[in-house]
Parts: C-alpha cells; sequence; structure tokens
C-alpha cells in the first residue's frame, strides 16, 4: 500500500502534537498538572507505533533472555521471611490456597475421572498434530505425551464409548498408540517492536488433561466471585473507580507465567494437588533445537497456566487482605478483582500484597502499577480521573485491511476524547486503493470503514427495508469431507479419513455440512454483500477503552476527521 509508519507518525504528531508540551511520555509519569487533553495526546504519540513489529531476530533474542532470566529465577527460589510479618503473610496465603484446594473439607479433584471428564482439545496448534481441529489432533493424527501413564487413562476412559473406541483403533492403526516426548517446543511470536513474545506448543494429550484441569479451576473460582468470562469488565470498572477515588490500586506482573516457580508450588500446594500439575506440565521446552529443563511450573501456552495463576494471585489478595485487617467486601461491591495476572487490590492493603508477590518472587511491572494518583490501568483501559486516556496501538500498514483497523481505532479514539485526527486519517485514506467499503458500527473492524448512516452516499435497500452493502470478510479454509477420503486445502497437512472421528466431530459441532474449519496463520479476505436493519446500532457489549460510545460521538469524530472518498 505504500504507507510508512513513520509518515504516519508525523501526520498524527501534526494533529496532536501542539496539545502535549511534554511529548510522548509513559502513562503515570505525565506532570501532575496536565490536563486531560494533554495526558491523553501524550499516550497517543507514545503507544502508536509501539507494537508496530515485523519479525526481528534482536526481538526474539531479547525474549529467551528475559525467559532465561525468569526460569533462573524460578530455579534460585526459596522463601526468605524477613520478619515476622513476613511468615504471616505467607502462612495466610497457604491457608487460603488451602480452602480454595478443599471445599466443604474434601479435596477438589477427587479422582483423575473428573478431569477426563471436563477435558478438550484447544484452539491452537500442538506437537506432532496434522492441524488444529479436534478431528485433527484426535482422529487423525499422532498422540504425543510426555507420560505413557496419561495415554492409558485416555485409553481407559474412551473404552466406555464404542464410537470413540473404535475412532481411536483406527487412529491407533494408522499412527500407533502414542509417542513420547520430552516436553513442549517454543517459538515466537510479534509483541513489541523490542521483544517477541515467547510461547510453548504442547503434546496433544498433555493439553487436552491441561484443559480439563482448568475447567476445573475455572469453575471453583467461581465460588469466591471470580468468573474468567466476565473478570476483564469487573477489572475495568473497579479501575476506573479507583482512578477517581484512589480506593483500589491496580498491580501489573513482568513475566507471571514464567514467574510461579516449580518450587513455590511444591511449598503451598497440597501433595496431591501438586504431583497432578507435576504430572500434567512438559518438564521441558525446545528453544533452537535444544531441550531446556523448565524450574517454572508451566508457560504461556499450557492449558492450566492462566487459571492457576488467577488461583494464586486471587488467594495472594485475600490473604493479604486478612492480614491487613481490610474488608473483602465494602458493603456496596467486591472491592478487589484478579484476572491472571490484572490483580486489583484495596489500597488500604496494597502494601501486604506487594511483599507477598515479592516473598513467592513475583516482579510487578511499574509502568502499569499505580497505588497514587489518578492513573489507574487494568485489561487494556487506561483512565485518568475518571477519564480514558489509552492510547492505540498500531501493528501493520501491510494490507488493505490494516488500514481498515487503523482507521477505525483512530476515529473511535477521537470519539471517546474530542480530539481531531485529520492529518492522520488523511493519510491513511491514501493507501486506499479502488473503492472504499462503509460498514455499519458493528461490523468486523477489519471489514472496512465504519462509517455513520449520515454519510453514506448512495443508499440500497433489500426488500425488507434493510441496508445493503459491501464488507471485506475473512476466507475460512476448510478441509471438505467426501466418500472415503478428505480433500484438504492447498498448503495445510492432509487428514486421514475416520469415519468414527468424522461421527464424533459432527456431535462436537466442529463439522458441519461436510466441512471442518482449518485455520491458517495468513488470513485471506473476499468482498461479500451484507445486510444491516439497524445501521448505527452499537452492541451493549462492544466497548472502546473500556466505554460504550454512542452514534452520536461516532458521527461527531468521522465529522472531525474529514470526508471519506
Amino acid at each position: 500500500m505504500g504507507l510508512s509508519p513513520d509518515a504516519l507518525y508525523s501526520a498524527i504528531f501534526s494533529d496532536v502534537g501542539s496539545i502535549t508540551p511534554f511529548g510522548p511520555v509513559a502513562l503515570g509519569t505525565t506532570p501532575p498538572d496536565a490536563s486531560y487533553r494533554q495526558v491523553a495526546a501524550s499516550q497517543l504519540l507514545y503507544t502508536l507505533l509501539k507494537k508496530y513489529v515485523e519479525t526481528s531476530d534482536d526481538a526474539d533474542a531479547c525474549a529467551k533472555e528475559k525467559f532465561f532470566a525468569s526460569n533462573k529465577r524460578c530455579k534460585d527460589w526459596s522463601f526468605r521471611p524477613e520478619s515476622e510479618v513476613d511468615r504471616v503473610l505467607f502462612g495466610e496465603f497457604r491457608r487460603e490456597i488451602d480452602n480454595f484446594l478443599h471445599p466443604y473439607g474434601q479435596e477438589l479433584i477427587s479422582s483423575f475421572r473428573s478431569i477426563m471428564d471436563e477435558a478438550r482439545v484447544g484452539p491452537g496448534a500442538s506437537v506432532l498434530a496434522r492441524g488444529n481441529s479436534m478431528y485433527a489432533k484426535l482422529f487423525s493424527s499422532k498422540l504425543s505425551t510426555t507420560s505413557e501413564e496419561l495415554y492409558v487413562y485416555y485409553s481407559n476412559h474412551i473404552k466406555h464409548n464404542q464410537t470413540y473406541r473404535e475412532a481411536e483403533c483406527l487412529r491407533r492403526e494408522k499412527f500407533g498408540s502414542c509417542t513420547v516426548v520430552n516436553g513442549s517446543a517454543s517459538s515466537f511470536v510479534p509483541k513489541t517492536r523490542d521483544e517477541s513474545r515467547m510461547i510453548c506448543t504442547e503434546p496433544s494429550l498433555n493439553m487436552y488433561f491441561q484443559l480439563g484441569l482448568g475447567a476445573i479451576l475455572e469453575r471453583r473460582l467461581k465460588s469466591i466471585s471470580i468468573d474468567l468470562r466476565t473478570q476483564p469488565e469487573v477489572n475495568r470498572r473497579l479501575a476506573h473507580l479507583g482512578s477517581i477515588d484512589g480506593s483500589v490500586s491496580t498491580i501489573d506482573l513482568t513475566s507471571a507465567s514464567d514467574s510461579i516457580s516449580l518450587k513455590l508450588c511444591k511449598a503451598i500446594f497440597p501433595r496431591w494437588f501438586y504431583q497432578l500439575l507435576v504430572m500434567l506440565r512438559s518438564p521441558t521446552t525446545k528453544i533452537d533445537g535444544h531441550g531446556v529443563h523448565l524450574n517454572m511450573i508451566s508457560t504461556m501456552g499450557n492449558g492450566f497456566t492462566f487459571p492457576l495463576q488467577t488461583v494464586i494471585f486471587s488467594c495472594l489478595i485475600r490473604a493479604a487482605c486478612r492480614v491487613a485487617e481490610v474488608p473483602l467486601y465494602d458493603g456496596k461491591r467486591v472491592n478487589w478483582s484478579c484476572f491472571g495476572d490484572d490483580l486489583i487490590c484495596p489500597t488500604q492493603c496494597v502494601r501486604q500484597v506487594l511483599r507477598l508477590l515479592s516473598l513467592i518472587g513475583c516482579i510487578p511491572n511499574g509502568k502499569k502499577t499505580f497505588f497514587e494518583g489518578p492513573f489507574r490501568e487494568s485489561c487494556g483501559t487506561d483512565w485518568l480521573h475518571g477519564q480514558p486516556v489509552r492510547g492505540i496501538y498500531i501493528r501493520s500498514l501491510s494490507t488493505k485491511q490494516d488500514i481498515f483497523v487503523a482507521i477505525n481505532l483512530l476515529n473511535a479514539w477521537t470519539a471517546y476524547t474530542g480530539i481531531p485526527l485529520f492529518n492522520g486519517i488523511q493519510y491513511l485514506l491514501k493507501g486506499i486503493r479502488g473503492e472504499i467499503p462503509l460498514v455499519p458500527l458493528d461490523d468486523n473492524i477489519d471489514s472496512g470503514i465504519r462509517c455513520p448512516r449520515a454519510f453514506l452516499g448512495k443508499i440500497m435497500y433489500d426488500r425488507n427495508g434493510s441496508l445493503k452493502y459491501f464488507s471485506y470478510q475473512v476466507r475460512t479454509r476448510h478441509y471438505f469431507i467426501q466418500e472415503g477420503s478428505i480433500h484438504s486445502p492447498r498448503g495445510l497437512a492432509p487428514l486421514f479419513y475416520n469415519p468414527q472421528g468424522l461421527y464424533l466431530s459432527c456431535v462436537y459441532g466442529e463439522l458441519v455440512r461436510y466441512k471442518i474449519p482449518a485455520r491458517h496463520r495468513l488470513a485471506s479476505y473476499r468482498a461479500k454483500q451484507m445486510i444491516s436493519p439497524n445501521w448505527d446500532f452499537i452492541k451493549r457489549d462492544s466497548l472502546t477503552n473500556g466505554l460504550k460510545l454512542s452514534w452520536q460521538q461516532w458521527e461527531t469524530a468521522v465529522a472531525r476527521n474529514g470526508p471519506i472518498p
């Protein structure tokens, strides 16, 4: 498209540079007397190209260095109290963990069968799997595992289901029973301009059981007011309130998924639960072809990492509150929250929370941790005195869809800040060749340019009075099921024809109309005619920086940012 990120930055700077006298600085480091508009403009310049990334050996090297540092910290971890208060904090923390894992005095997981009942495959890749679908992983690939014991559990569980048993027999005839591997395999994906994100791909059976354990932990978390499906919204609401009255503090951690030491888990968990984690985890990961022993309990990519993190940090916050004698419920609302490594606690006990985090080997991210002043940050929202100040992250400008995303994000930023970005939007529009698709406000962010109805040109209706329009939709690739064979899309591994496995895939809801969807790294798009019965409607759960924008705000923003050709 010929667009330059530096040229885009210059265009945006010409829009907002005169507003902020102190330039782009990190959240929380702006002058205390700065106005809302100054902080918002500064944040936009600070974040605009922070995640504009391309494959970089330096970024991968930075991620590896960070991982090895975390792995060494986990190896060296031990409980080092410096006072009696530290011992009380850690003891109360262990008591919260024990209460969580023993509801009504009984073990949370009474047998391995309860994990099997919740087990499932994830949407990502698995070691030795030929695809990302359930069918590909369980019925048309080698099963990989770190222990033959897991395959025994798997075989014993499915033998009571005749269809499942026959599907496994066909798979085993083709690929063998299972392949024992040493552990996971690492890969790198873009994160920021300076650092990649390292993700580990787990063996298929390990992931199958890890997700089963994760589901049990998620269900138990609901008993302490943590619902992972809706918790981000709770975090955003509390962060918003904290930026107004300072009643709660927000804490973000550095490399949280790589900071939970194996030694820590042995110290805080009952023996039965620790042994279960060890059996399901990968003891090693492969980096640059070499196996690395993991001193952390799990990595990003493990199926139980996120719920386990939430369990640990939730119990940590609750323990700190009890030691500080701060109520977990203030009479109006629960005044704490946890979503992975996004922690929110009453400001009255933030000192105890930070001390306990230090004792278990976790490092708060100073750029995203706020317990003083008017700033709070959590789950993708930044607040100043209750007003949204989060900037925009432009990740790429290489395709037409990337430009749609950039324009829609910048228009949304104008809508909630009131600051026009005329030069930036007009520069991006120059990069779009051909007709520009205008789409309603509730269509996908990459389908076209979201435009209020007031600025539409020629309007077409269908027979029901709905507006007709064209937008770009992702072209889904599929495996096509034929009589006795499976047709594979170009570039993807062929799948073995397993009729019983196909039946189970259909029951699971994956196989529809003789097709199984295939995930692909590079998305392709096609122009498709769509209809909209209510063009300016905005979904209730459609949030921008934690706020639901009105169509009036959108209309004003698009008008101020210039006409769309």
